[in-house]
């Protein structure tokens, strides 16, 4: 159980589960994309960098 709520509450999940999306609706929005599957593609390509940061470095701030 510890570790699906440390899965769950990571900093990769809330890339993928908070940062895509908002990253698909600000391309849709500003009109730089039409809607369809295209938009997620590159709103993945977009927040790809940031959940890889996380995930080895266990967070986005760069703090010691």
């Amino acid at each position: 159980m510890e570790y699906v709520l440390r899965l769950l509450l990571s900093p990769a999940a809330f890339a993928i589960g908070f940062l895509w999306p908002l990253a698909v609706q600000v391309l849709q929005r500003a009109e730089l994309m039409t809607p369809g599957p295209s938009v997620w593609l590159v709103g993945a390509l977009i927040v790809l960098p940031f959940t890889l940061m996380a995930h080895f470095r266990g967070s986005w701030i760069w703090l010691r």
